[in-house]
This record gives structure tokens, C-alpha cells and sequence, in this order.
């Protein structure tokens, strides 16, 4: 690989960390990470339209998806510049678990685009807790021995 590909995929990365530090810093963080403006608190007796609650819930929706796209296209670029810098010739077994290593983290950034699109349309607004991985360590393993 080129050298400016490899410096690319690293602005590439840089751009996208920062975006995804930059999420928590306003008043509509996605649910699951902070505060939305639905959860602040009313004047006492003021009604909320039930229009403003929907455009609500889908505004921290749309958010909540933009995090969730911008974690996994870090993860798959960090995939991507394991595959261009990091010497392909090693010994059987290093092989095996830098395999296994790479198809987790193939698969745990596409089950969170998959999840970006539920969070979307409303399926999942759970967004609690990370995703474990060690099944899909432990199934690479048995893939590449």
C-alpha cells in the first residue's frame, strides 16, 4: 500500500473521532448517552404537543443512527489499517488469532450499521450496554483453524 492511503485512512479515523467526541457536547445526545431534551425538565403545567414529543424522539432517533454509523465506520477503518501496516507474515498461529481478531470487528461494526438502521425506524431505542464479541472470537477461531 501507498503511504498516502495509509495517512487517508488515519485522517479518515482522526475526522471521525472527533465528530463522534463532538455528539456529547450539545443539548440532544443520542439516547443511551447522555440526556435528551425530552428527559429535561417542564415548567410546571406546561403541555408538550404530542407533535413536538414525535419530532423529539425522531431528532434524538436520527442522532443516536449518526453515532452508531460513525462508531462502525471507525471500526471498520481501524480494520482497514490493521490489514495495510501490520506485516501479513507470521507464524500459524499469530495468523490464526490476527484473523480472528479482524472478523470480530468485521462483524461487530456491521451488527452496529445493522443496529444504526433499527434505531432509525424506531425497533431499537435499547441502545444499553456494548456488544459482546467473545462469540464472535470464538466462532473466527473455529472458522480459521
Amino acid at each position: 500500500m501507498k503511504i498516502t492511503q495509509i495517512l487517508e485512512i488515519e485522517r479518515a479515523l482522526q475526522s471521525i473521532e472527533v465528530m463522534l467526541a463532538g455528539c456529547h457536547g450539545d443539548d440532544e445526545s443520542a439516547p443511551g448517552f447522555g440526556l435528551t431534551r425530552l428527559s429535561e425538565p417542564r415548567p410546571p403545567g406546561k403541555k408538550i404537543a404530542a407533535g413536538s414529543v414525535k419530532e423529539e424522539k425522531f431528532a434524538s432517533q436520527e442522532c443516536a443512527a449518526i453515532h452508531l454509523c460513525l462508531t462502525c465506520a471507525a471500526t471498520l477503518l481501524a480494520v482497514v489499517q490493521r490489514l495495510m501496516t501490520e506485516p501479513a507474515i507470521r507464524s500459524p498461529k499469530e495468523r490464526a488469532e490476527r484473523l480472528c481478531k479482524l472478523v470480530s470487528d468485521i462483524r461487530a461494526g456491521g451488527r452496529t450499521a445493522f443496529r444504526a438502521g433499527l434505531v432509525l425506524v424506531g425497533q431499537d431505542t435499547s441502545l444499553a450496554g456494548p456488544i459482546d464479541r467473545s462469540q464472535d472470537q470464538e466462532q473466527a477461531a473455529r472458522e480459521t483453524a
